[in-house]
């Protein structure tokens, strides 16, 4: 009996001891990563989608040995979410632990900038390129249940008819969190559209011809139109000229607005694109802004220059050639093709 109770306390240590050595083994296991790499674990993420996370950019290389390190250690509830940056071949031990401590990785806030006229599609384009999550989402601020939530908050856009927050998103430049979502930012931009566009339109609105609303649509679409600051008040007349007259505005960047691939020159066959906002088949404003204007621009809306305009045609160097009668503007056209030729 002595004999093997003696064996079975032999045998116990040494699986005692081999069970010791293979924790010991798992917790030093060092990933397959060969360099440093940034991952984020989401917010509730469990222990096995973080590790099949891990195990897929080769910082841990088997999930099994991660989920039976997180049990040994009593951290498969204490993953933490974030974003977080592992060395090269990291053991497993030190990622338990930061994932459990939540060392992540203390980011700069990302500077943003949106340029006048920049319409909400370019605005996830230019998020998707700063590194911003919600590149995406922003995209779906043209059609949106979002506004009407907004609308109590933000009385403004009480005027907005459609489901699209086109034109009230100011262009500026913004400080925010990578991970910010489409509607914390839009929030932050509308912020900023009350704080630099309402004042100016409570101060002027009683010579304003228009709505809220129609100025800024047609802000919008002199802010696509100007490349010269000096021009905007001047290519406002025309509209303006052209409404009085229930002329179509035939503005250019409203088809390509409408367009769903639009090309960088409108071309004739797209003139005919079946839209409310295709101002060559259609008179009047659109039914809302095509880009998100800039002060400036606003400002030329309400205050357009006086002139007996109804065309322009635009120049190589950005500025434009104005007319009053279609003779004019046909030579007009003349000229400007002439200088393209000659500057090419």
């Amino acid at each position: 009996m002595k004999r093997a109770a003696k064996i079975t306390l032999i045998v116990s240590t040494l699986l005692l001891v081999l069970m010791f050595f293979m924790a010991v083994s798992v917790f030093l296991q060092a990933g397959a990563n060969n360099g440093p790499v940034t991952i984020d674990i989401p917010k509730g993420a469990s222990a096995n989608q973080a590790a099949a996370l891990l195990r897929q950019e080769g910082i841990i290389k088997r999930t099994i040995d991660f989920k039976f390190a997180s049990r040994i250690l009593f951290l498969t509830d204490k993953i933490k979410a974030g974003r977080y940056r592992f060395p090269a071949h990291p053991s497993l031990f030190s990622v338990l632990l930061d994932l459990k401590n939540a060392r992540t990785i203390v980011e700069e806030p990302l500077k943003v900038t949106f340029p006048e006229g920049t319409s909400i599609y370019r605005m996830g384009l230019i998020l998707e390129k700063a590194g911003a999550v919600c590149s995406e989402e922003i995209r779906s601020l043209v059609d949106s249940s979002f506004v009407e939530k907004l609308k109590g908050e933000f009385h403004f856009l009480d005027g907005v008819k459609s489901r699209s927050l086109e034109g009230y998103l100011f262009p500026d430049t913004y400080m925010f969190d990578r991970n910010i979502s489409a509607e914390a930012l839009a929030r932050l931009m509308l912020r900023r559209f009350s704080d630099v566009v309402l004042p100016y339109w409570n101060d002027n609105k009683y010579a304003a011809r228009y709505d809220l609303h129609q100025i800024v649509t047609l802000a919008s679409i002199i802010e696509k139109e100007a490349r010269r600051p000096e021009e905007r008040p001047v290519i406002s007349s025309v509209f303006y000229n052209r409404l009085e007259i229930q002329m179509p505005l035939a503005a250019d960047p409203t088809v390509k607005y409408a367009l769903e691939r639009p090309s960088k020159t409108v071309f004739f066959d797209q003139l005919k694109v079946n839209s409310p906002y295709n101002t060559y088949k259609n008179r009047g404003l659109p039914p809302g802004p095509i880009s998100n204007p800039g002060l400036d621009s606003i400002k030329a809306a309400i205050y357009p220059a006086k002139t007996d305009y109804l065309f322009f045609v635009a120049q190589t160097d950005g500025s434009h050639i104005f007319s009053a009668t279609m003779a004019q503007h046909e030579n007009a056209r003349v000229r400007a093709k002439r200088s393209k030729k000659t500057s090419r």
